[in-house]
């Protein structure tokens, strides 16, 4: 094992989902750490960490790294509990948000990294950010460790061209963290057939993670959460969801990728780095969880959701939310029209988004059949349409039932409500619709990045006719660029001579 100068080893200590303390030269580095409920008090740590909490609560760090705003990654309960003196490492988005909210927290030394951009926090440790360059604002970081290179990408998903090489360590998340297929009203056989689907696509994602960078090892990290709410209970069925723990795809990992070393760490255990890496077991780690008692422990935090306001949206509150919406979207929608429709509490609003809507809301009345309807309680009503929430958080929330009709993805739609409070990125997702550049493979000119994500597909499969994204696996005709699994954008594809 490489010893440093002054006869300290480089370690890597996990805390649980997406956080680590990385320690080299006894230079401290603090990645996302998360221990409080998130998403409307949904999600929880599995297995549970708080045991942990004193080791960052108030604790010395020299640098602090949040790789993103989702809550189980940004957790402002912990945050503002450090030192506001520590240097923050933190994304450049387009948005700012990352530099905004640390701001505002009083936070003094905060350095934001574009693509790519390397900053050296101490001699022979430097650190290097890799952004997901498309529209969606989540990052990763490369961390070099006098020639130990551990990529921590936790949720990013940066283009695979874009990926760096000759990684020693990879930690990547396994396990899904959205709410399709599991918050529609798909009847049992379809929901079975989509979850079996969508688990394959996230796992070959991370296959070809693994392949491009090169990584010998690899940490599994980033998920899955648990759901402590009674009323989520059906969300931890490790079986019928997006959500699986590691031992549960671990044997098909060990088949598709035998040469890849698996540091399986629970929360508390350390990796020492270098030349070899091995795992110190944290004596009081949890390596699996009883639910019902961890419900018990943490009854105060999950039924504070039920203290939350709950008096009935009116049809004047959504009409000016999604005027506010559109408005601040105009470019983005174009000519885009939508009808859908909200429930809750066995009220109903008839909402028409778009360049047709001669209403915003119709309220107890069925004039047309919706292509999307939203099923919220109240409490989750009212805290989007107050704007403490926004759709993306009550979504990843398991808080929010969908039906679509016909059953095809609408991404202009989902994306004013997921990225519409951000202007920066609807705007860049209209950017990203205009690109113009192109690549020629297996006797197609096609155009090079993805309409849905902004995937290089450089490296998209192209087999028996049909094209496939590598990222999220939609499909086109390689003959016509029509959409065929996934969505409904098309390829800009032509046959070359």
């Amino acid at each position: 094992m490489n010893l440093h100068r002054d006869g300290r080893q480089t370690a890597l200590r996990y805390l649980g989902h997406a956080g680590f303390i990385a320690e080299h030269q006894g230079v401290r580095l603090l990645i996302d750490p998360w221990f409080y409920p998130a998403f409307l008090h949904s999600w929880f740590p599995h297995p549970d960490n708080r045991d942990l909490l004193d080791t960052v609560r108030g604790q010395d760090f020299d640098f602090l790294y949040i790789s993103h705003a989702h809550e189980d990654h940004y957790d402002e309960r912990v945050l503002r509990t450090l030192d506001r003196a520590i240097t923050v490492i933190v994304p450049k988005y387009r948005s700012k948000v990352m530099v905004k909210r640390f701001s505002a927290l009083g936070y003094e030394n905060i350095v934001a990294l574009d693509h790519k951009e390397t900053f050296e926090v101490a001699p022979g440790f430097a650190v290097t950010m890799y952004l997901d360059t498309s529209h969606k604002e989540d990052s990763g970081l490369l961390l070099d460790l006098d020639g130990f290179r551990f990529l921590d990408l936790n949720d990013c998903n940066t283009p695979m061209s874009e990926l760096p090489g000759d990684v020693d360590l990879l930690s990547a998340q396994y396990s899904g963290a959205m709410w399709y297929p599991n918050c529609y009203d798909f009847p049992p056989d379809v929901m079975s057939k989509k979850v079996d689907i969508v688990r394959g696509d996230h796992l070959d994602t991370l296959y070809r993670k693994l392949r491009i960078t090169g990584a010998a090892a690899y940490l599994p990290s980033a998920g899955p959460a648990c759901f402590l709410d009674p009323v989520l209970e059906p969300y931890n069925d490790r079986d019928a969801t997006i959500f699986p723990h590691w031992e549960d795809v671990a044997e098909e990992f060990a088949e598709a990728c035998p040469d890849v070393e698996v540091l399986r760490l629970f929360p508390g255990d350390t990796v020492r780095l270098g030349d070899t890496r091995v795992v110190e077991r944290h004596p009081g780690a949890r390596t699996s969880e009883d639910l019902a008692a961890y419900r018990e422990r943490r009854r105060d935090e999950w039924s504070a959701f039920y203290d939350e306001p709950a008096d009935p949206v009116t049809a004047e509150e959504i009409e000016a939310y999604f005027a506010k919406l559109q408005s601040w979207n105009k470019r983005f929608l174009g000519d885009f029209s939508k009808d859908i429709r909200l429930i809750a509490d066995g009220r109903m609003w008839d909402v028409r988004l778009g360049r047709l809507a001669e209403r915003f809301v119709i309220e107890g009345e069925e004039p047309y059949d919706p292509e999307y309807t939203l099923l919220l309680c109240p409490r989750t009503m009212r805290a989007i349409i107050e704007e403490r929430v926004g759709w993306e958080e009550a979504l990843l929330s398991m808080r929010v039932g969908l039906h679509r009709e016909p059953d095809v993805f609408d991404l202009t739609f989902m994306s004013l409500l997921r990225y519409g409070n951000q202007p920066a990125q609807t705007m860049q997702m209209l950017r990203e619709r205009q690109n113009t550049e192109t690549i020629e493979r297996d006797g197609l000119r096609m155009q090079r990045f993805c309409p849905h994500a902004g995937e290089d597909l450089a490296y998209a499969t192209i087999c028996e006719g049909v094209i496939e994204c590598p990222r999220h696996h939609w499909k086109w005709e390689a003959a016509t660029g029509k959409c065929v699994a996934g969505g409904t954008l098309p390829l800009r594809v032509q046959p070359l001579d």
